[in-house]
């Protein structure tokens, strides 16, 4: 069994292209059977594997469990490590999130985090061909096109699922060939969310009518996903030849194209506008493309048609202008973001970095072109900046324009000095402070969203 379920992730693997040749990968790693055999499997096929833990605190003295066994397991088989204890409760009070969104958005935040640590390209979670089915009939129960039939993508940017073509199943028996433990997680056996339901109750009923249903299940799959995927090129092709900006469309265009690749073709435009889409939805903003108008779509977010051009937006929220003397060396906190300013000189720099010059980049500013002393702030109004390497000055406004929503704009970061605008959150510093062969200390700034986790 184990040179067989070996032999069926290489080959996944290989069919999705997920992974080169001894690439190190970052798991994420819970303890149960599937992220257990996921590492197991990775570094038999001799990938470097190095995990990461999200320890919820959701579940008492189990959530403790997990964490331990994650622990010595790692230790037993030579795996880095590192642990996340985010206040999962607290970060979805105030955020108004349910349990289960904030607890996924604060994980993925970890395995981001941890990913840039262990320097790993690629992050290798564990869903399987069960997990997958599971997808596709919650998928059917809410209403889905072709795309939510297709369940979990084997792929998803650095996301890769190496055992999604493995079953339940075939894991446990692969541990079982290992003589290696897992852990479970009691809240999967009990049938209080619809997941639940479907892997309790209806899984079992559709294995009763066909006892081979996972093996019908994948070449289904299969023809799902080459399915979605020539969907997706045309669909693509039509938002792209209608897409004037981030947020606005040419609804001729759209209207231009057939209804199936216009349905799909909204319904993604919709997802990226809102989070959110749905049949009616969609129905709604194929009938203001056609008559003009405005249809309001989930958090906030209008949708509107005027003068041909449909546009997806949000009320501005005015945001309350701040300023703070920026300290250097010290984490600072703004709008639930970390900001890092460190300086240093050209010879300590050098002493960490190869090729300097190379690694020079618009998030360094040359400390000696700063006129006087330097605070941050968030936007005013006019505000102008020549970025670095530009001929010409641009409004901050014509920039956020392009690739800032809204809502986010007051939050953007900048560093001033007595001169102006030095630097800009997403954009760079100012082409009059930028290093040169003649830098002798640098200013790097460093900003992470800080998602309250601890390790």
């Amino acid at each position: 069994m184990c040179d067989k379920m070996l032999e069926k992730v290489r080959q996944t693997i290989n069919s999705y292209d997920m992974l080169r040749a001894v690439e190190r990968v970052l798991v994420g790693l819970s303890g149960g059977a599937d992220s257990v055999s996921l590492a197991l499997c990775l570094k038999q096929l001799g990938f470097e594997v190095c995990c990461v833990h999200v320890d919820h605190g959701l579940r008492g003295e189990e959530s403790d469990r997990d964490r331990e066994f994650c622990e010595e397991f790692c230790k037993q088989h030579g795996f880095e490590l590192l642990v996340y204890s985010p206040n999962v409760k607290k970060y979805c009070e105030e955020n108004k999130l349910s349990t289960e969104l904030g607890a996924r958005k604060l994980r993925y935040d970890a395995f981001e985090q941890a990913a840039y640590k262990f320097s790993c390209k690629k992050i290798a979670t564990a869903h399987t061909l069960s997990d997958c089915l599971e997808t596709t009939l919650l998928n059917l129960t809410r209403g889905a096109g072709v795309k939510g039939l297709s369940g979990i993508p084997p792929v998803r940017g650095r996301y890769v699922r190496p055992l999604i073509d493995c079953t339940r199943a075939e894991i446990e028996e692969f541990l079982v060939s290992l003589g290696e433990g897992y852990v479970n997680d009691s809240t999967n056996f009990v049938d209080d969310c619809s997941r639940n339901i479907i892997r309790l109750n209806v899984l079992p009923q559709l294995e009763r009518i066909n006892g081979g249903i996972m093996k019908s299940y994948l070449s289904t799959v299969k023809v799902l996903r080459e399915t979605s995927g020539y969907i997706w090129n045309l669909t693509e092709g039509a938002i792209n030849s209608a897409k004037i900006s981030n947020n606005s469309y040419k609804a001729d265009v759209l209207l231009g194209c057939d209804n199936f690749i216009l349905e799909n073709a909204l319904s993604q435009i919709i997802k990226d506008a809102c989070g959110e889409s749905s049949f009616e939805r969609i129905a709604d903003v194929v009938n203001i493309c056609k008559n003009g108008g405005k249809v309001t779509l989930p958090h906030d977010v209008y949708a509107e048609n005027s003068h041909g051009i449909l546009k997806f937006y949000k009320q501005a929220v005015k945001t309350e202008e701040f300023q703070s003397p920026l300290v250097i060396g010290e984490n600072m906190q703004f709008f639930n973001k970390n900001l890092l300013a460190e300086k240093y000189a050209v010879e300590e720099y050098l002493k960490d970095n190869d090729n300097v010059h190379k690694k020079f980049t618009n998030y360094q500013i040359d400390y000696d072109k700063i006129k006087d002393s330097v605070f941050v702030r968030n936007r005013r109004s006019g505000d102008k900046i020549k970025l670095l390497g530009r001929e010409f000055t641009s409004s901050v406004k014509t920039l956020f324009n392009a690739c800032v929503t809204t809502e986010e704009r007051g939050k953007v970061l900048f560093l001033c000095d007595s001169e102006g605008i030095i630097f800009v959150e997403g954009f760079g510093c100012a082409d009059r402070v930028k290093c040169t062969d003649d830098t002798k200390n640098i200013l790097e700034i460093k900003i992470n969203v800080n998602t309250k986790l601890s390790q």
